[in-house]
């Protein structure tokens, strides 16, 4: 059976707006999305509105929250809020934080659904690298794309009979339009 997991990284945050770090040491500054990305976010949605989607997965942080239900508008599926998809925090051991994207991945390919991921651009990065399937691909993924995953930047996996495929990594065409 093919199914599809839609990537989604989080619409622009106040404090994306500042050039403030979100993730402080042991502390997250959860700011709502700016009017910019409100728009940011009901263009991803317009985008994704005639995708199927099953369930949604999303960050608990306001930012990724609020692109979440901008998005659900469209599908009014059940949207479940997972700690382990935050964003990095500064001081966290790298390890630590892949562990959490594997664990909140083996949870989401178990739903055999389409299901919608919205979060922040290292964790949406770290799913990809995992969904590749090798510790080098994943490795090129995340490093092609730090720093250049902006806001509400669509990734696409199809999966056939336990099989994934990366189909599209960061794409912005919702925004030019």
């Amino acid at each position: 059976m093919n199914t599809q997991i839609i990537l989604v990284r989080h619409g622009e945050s106040m404090a994306n707006a500042k050039k403030m770090s979100q993730g402080k040491q042991d502390e997250w500054i959860d700011t709502h999305l700016t009017e910019k990305g409100r728009e940011e976010a009901e263009k991803v949605a317009l985008r994704l509105k005639k995708e199927k989607i099953d369930i949604i997965y999303s960050s608990d942080l306001k930012r990724a929250k609020e692109t979440a239900e901008a998005i659900n508008k469209f599908h009014n599926v059940k949207i479940k809020l997972d700690i382990r998809l935050r964003d990095i925090l500064n001081g966290e051991l790298l390890e630590d934080f892949v562990k959490k994207c594997a664990d909140s991945f083996k949870e989401i390919e178990n739903e055999d659904k389409n299901v919608l991921v919205v979060a922040h651009g290292s964790s949406v990065l770290t799913l990809l690298g995992i969904i590749s399937g090798s510790k080098e691909e994943g490795d090129k993924i995340v490093k092609e794309n730090k720093g250049k995953y902006g806001n509400t930047y669509v990734s696409l996996v199809e999966k056939n009979n336990d099989k994934y495929e990366i189909k599209l990594i960061g794409c912005r065409k919702h925004l030019d339009d």
